[in-house]
């Protein structure tokens, strides 16, 4: 029987890594070479099963001469990627980790049944696989009471490549509020954005009225899921609540695909409840953590 095996970042075979990704049941853009090698600056091992049948990113950094294993922002969900069928567990990757991490915190995807051991935290997603009349439906009336303003006030949405200024907006709201986030992380970001926006897989929107920008939003696209990574409306935009036309045009222009807009949460009761009010229902995930000290 094959094993679970450890490999440092130079070891690995990124095109069979991959392919593992593009086969598993859960295909997320977070967890695929390029992603993983401009959010975390190349500085990633993995636990591999046999030939890459099935793989388990570790985003490592180093302080103090020790290494750990953390969860790199702007990247919701890792864990363990594998066909539907795959006969080992989260527990059987989990204590595969080395010891040589002197700390591990990890956010692990559903796919696979999670483990006592793990807490579950709660996403959000909306099913975009029907009829737009459908998903307009689920909507509650404070949602359908905001689009209404927004069309009043002339608010349209669309794509667009101004990255860096969805970026400024971004930080100019909520960088007050998440003072963690430094100068590299955004970079880290930046970086990721261009990659993935060479495979159309990075989509930025600007909402607005006319020529005046009221909002941008950035969204990142795997298989199965349209990622919310970045939502950044002005004082005016959050007035006439111009985030409910943003996802409203989104569902309307990806309807009865076989999508998920993936809202990634949120732990904050006030954001969640806004998510809640496009008719979104709750997916847990993992978040495992384990350290030399306790």
């Amino acid at each position: 029987m094959a094993s679970i095996r450890h490999f440092g970042h130079n070891a690995i075979d990124m095109a069979a890594w991959d392919l593992c990704i593009s086969r598993s049941c859960r295909p997320l853009v977070y967890a695929g070479s390029t992603y993983l090698n401009a959010i975390c600056n190349h500085s990633w091992d993995a636990l591999v099963y046999g030939d890459y049948e099935a793989v388990f990113p570790l985003p490592v950094k180093h302080k103090w001469g020790m290494s750990v294993v953390y969860q790199p922002f702007f990247c919701q969900q890792l864990g363990l990627f594998a066909p539907k069928d795959f006969p080992l567990s989260y527990s059987d990757f989990l204590r595969a980790i080395p010891r040589r991490y002197v700390k591990v915190a990890l956010q692990l995807n559903p796919s696979f049944s999670l483990p006592d051991m793990v807490n579950q935290r709660c996403n959000l997603l909306l099913d975009l696989n029907r009829p737009y009349e459908t998903i307009y439906k689920s909507y509650n009336k404070d949602a359908r009471k905001n689009l209404r303003k927004c069309s009043d006030a002339g608010i349209t949405v669309e794509s667009c490549t101004e990255f860096d200024e969805a970026i400024s907006l971004y930080k100019e709201v909520w960088g007050p509020l998440n003072p963690v986030l430094k100068t590299q992380h955004y970079q880290s970001f930046e970086n990721a954005y261009r990659a993935l926006q060479l495979s159309g897989e990075a989509l930025c929107f600007r909402a607005g009225i006319v020529d005046k920008v009221l909002a941008y939003a950035i969204f990142f696209r795997s298989p199965q899921y349209l990622h919310y990574v970045c939502a950044a409306p002005t004082a005016e935009g959050r007035k006439v609540g111009v985030m409910h036309a943003v996802i409203d045009t989104i569902a309307k222009t990806n309807c009865t695909q076989d999508l998920y807009i993936d809202f990634e949460g949120s732990e904050l009761p006030e954001v969640a409840a806004f998510y809640r009010k496009f008719g979104a229902t709750e997916e847990p995930y993992g978040a495992f953590h384990r350290s030399i000290w306790t």
